[in-house]
């Protein structure tokens, strides 16, 4: 068995290779009046003797009243600086930050949570082929009314204020931007310092089990996005910049340079060469972190951040499959995910394939960089045909289908992947530097040309907040049926597709998105939510979700593409196109989805298409804003009027 976990709560046991001597301070909350952790009670630790360069104290025999207990360590008598435990499965912050234990009837004990069994078997729980993620940056989620730049939202608000909108909206999946402490009060936490407890601003293990509980019951899914190729300097798994409190960077922090990996700033986790014997110490320490949130927080996949980085597959395949095995265990049948930030675009890791680690899949998916690139370049019109590269009509079905996007670094197409359960799709995510918010990439060039200001974050504001209701809002308006098109693409292509939150209601930029600070302190801007072009912009893209997820014919990999305009591939020709999500039928069968699209800038009161596959079958269009549609019979004939770079959908 490994040193943790102890197979006792009672029982702690910390990693101090290097240490002489290490002891324990601890004090009751009720005393913080009295405050000085150097005069608290101090209690040796003992080498455990099965675990070489482990260090141990039982909290059960120490005889203590019932209550909440503060702690820390001392190394080598250095009362001055102390040290955390890296294994702390709740903090608090009080002159610093410690763990908690409890105490009830004289041992240590979980504070009690009561789950909804029922709810938590996982029955009423979308499949991975049936989400639509959003992703959630969790401090984002709260904007103060008289600041639009300050404020910190926390597990507790989203839930009583946001939830119940994001279930009528549709949503049946979560990806939480990192949510166990970090340093980062303010931005998107990705440097991680306690790997076993929730972010202290965000709230306590109760309030983060709560948000979880209140997620499962409105069927929604909770996907956590961890740090693991590196660990912020703060953490106290230990930093050997700073020798006083280095508790066992030795044996979890990758040498600097090793496999020519960077570290952000960070710590590099250690995966490649074992601590002492056969331990791999930064491996087994991140593969009991993703098997406690399962058990403990019911979490139902994983969101791996800067997989490159990590540039260990045997590891990450080894955590995909004992966070896997962990929920199949508590929970038989629940869904479970484990997507990697994969940027090198590598679907190899999604399925079986000599080159991966025993031949198997690494992690179920990836996100789809090539999407998101392909996409942005083909709602702009900037996707160009260039003589010796494939064609505009090839990139448009390689995009939306399964079979790899075009990759302009390569020069060719990506490999694809075998399943839509493999790949995430979507256009904008947390990371808004170079690929903003949709609104600003669409409305700041249409207020350049009107002549309506520069287009910069600053105007587009502005416009959006202030314009509503009089002449702009017209501008506004075929903004936000470009941004619908968008997401329409995204809710019918071959993938399980995701968006950032705010991104539902046309939420634009209020800080500088390619600045490192302010691109993440951008909350989302409720406000605006409740503008009336914004709402109704609203209401018809949770149309779109609510077509994700309940009809087959998107929860499956066909597609088939009916129409390309002649001069599609031309730079400057009419680039409409149309393709349906068959659900495995002949073309033209009932249960259809039908997508219609418009990539080019010039608009057509009525663009027909002969040969009409459904034939007289009655077509209904899902988030219908403008526009009209018509069939005729005796040449069976679809006509519908098209503006520019719209999109519509159908379903027969």
């Amino acid at each position: 068995m490994p040193p943790q976990p102890t197979g006792r709560y009672g029982l702690l046991r910390i990693p101090a290779p290097s240490a002489n001597q290490v002891a324990i301070r601890f004090s009751s909350l009720a005393n913080r009046d009295q405050f000085n952790p150097q005069g608290w009670p101090s209690f040796a630790l003992t080498q455990s003797a099965a675990y070489p360069g482990w260090w141990e104290f039982d909290v059960d025999a120490q005889a203590l009243a019932d209550d909440t207990y503060e702690y820390e360590f001392v190394l080598n008598g250095n009362v001055a600086t102390a040290i955390n435990d890296p294994y702390a499965d709740e903090i608090t912050r009080f002159g610093g930050y410690r763990g908690l234990f409890h105490v009830a009837g004289g041992t240590r004990v979980d504070p009690v949570f009561r789950w909804d069994a029922g709810v938590e078997a996982g029955g009423g729980l979308a499949q991975n082929n049936e989400i639509v993620i959003y992703e959630m940056p969790l401090k984002w989620m709260s904007s103060a009314t008289d600041n639009s730049l300050v404020d910190l939202g926390t597990f507790e608000e989203v839930v009583f204020e946001h939830l119940d909108q994001l279930k009528a909206l549709g949503i049946n999946c979560i990806e939480l931007l990192p949510i166990e402490d970090t340093t980062q009060t303010l931005d998107w936490g990705y440097g991680t310092r306690f790997y076993f407890a929730p972010d202290y601003d965000m709230g306590g293990p109760v309030d983060a089990k709560f948000f979880i509980k209140n997620c499962h019951a409105r069927g929604i899914r909770v996907i956590l996005d961890v740090v693991m190729a590196f660990y912020s300097t703060t953490c106290p798994l230990g930093d050997p910049t700073s020798p006083l409190s280095d508790l066992a960077s030795e044996w979890f922090m990758s040498p600097v340079g090793d496999g020519g990996r960077n570290g952000w700033g960070q710590n590099l986790f250690r995966f490649n060469t074992p601590a002492y014997g056969s331990y791999f110490a930064a491996r087994e320490f991140l593969c009991q972190m993703g098997e406690f949130w399962v058990n403990e927080y019911h979490i139902d996949g994983y969101r791996i951040d800067d997989f490159p980085d990590i540039a260990n597959w045997d590891f990450v395949q080894e955590f995909h499959d004992r966070t896997t095995a962990a929920s199949n265990a508590t929970f038989p049948g629940k869904p479970f995910l484990v997507v990697a930030e994969n940027t090198s675009r590598q679907f190899v890791t999604t399925g079986p394939d000599p080159g991966n680690p025993n031949g198997r899949k690494v992690v179920d998916a990836i996100w789809n960089f090539g999407f998101q690139q392909e996409i942005r370049l083909l709602v702009t019109g900037s996707i160009s045909t260039v003589p010796g590269q494939a064609s505009r009509t090839l990139r448009v079905e390689h995009m939306l289908s399964k079979d790899g996007t075009w990759n302009g670094w390569s020069q060719g197409f990506d490999a694809g992947y075998a399943d839509l359960a493999c790949a995430v799709n979507y256009a904008t995510s947390h990371d808004v530097q170079g690929a903003p918010r949709m609104m600003n990439v669409i409305l700041g060039p249409m207020l350049q040309s009107a002549g309506l200001g520069d287009g910069g974050v600053d105007n587009v504001k502005s416009f959006v907040d202030q314009t509503q209701g009089s002449s702009g809002t017209g501008i506004l308006n075929a903004a936000l049926d470009r941004v619908f098109g968008v997401f329409a693409l995204i809710m019918t292509s071959v993938g399980m597709p995701m968006f950032l939150a705010g991104e539902e209601f046309g939420d634009v930029h209020d800080t500088d998105y390619n600045a490192t600070d302010p691109k993440q302190q951008d909350p989302v801007q409720w406000q605006r939510a409740k503008l009336p072009s914004n709402l109704a912009f609203e209401a018809r893209v949770g149309q779109l979700i609510q077509l994700r997820t309940t009809n087959p014919a998107l929860q499956r990999n066909e597609i088939q593409f009916f129409y390309f305009h002649p001069t599609f591939d031309q730079n400057g020709g009419t680039w409409v196109f149309a393709y349906a999500r068959t659900n495995g039928a002949p073309l033209g069968s009932a249960g259809q989805v039908i997508v219609i699209a418009n990539m080019c800038g010039q608009a057509f009161a009525s663009f027909a298409f002969s040969g009409w596959p459904w034939g007289a079958q009655a077509v209904r269009e899902t988030g219908f804003g403008s526009g009209t549609s018509g069939y005729d019979a005796g040449s069976n004939t679809f006509s519908v009027s098209l503006n520019g770079f719209q999109v519509r959908v159908f379903t027969v």
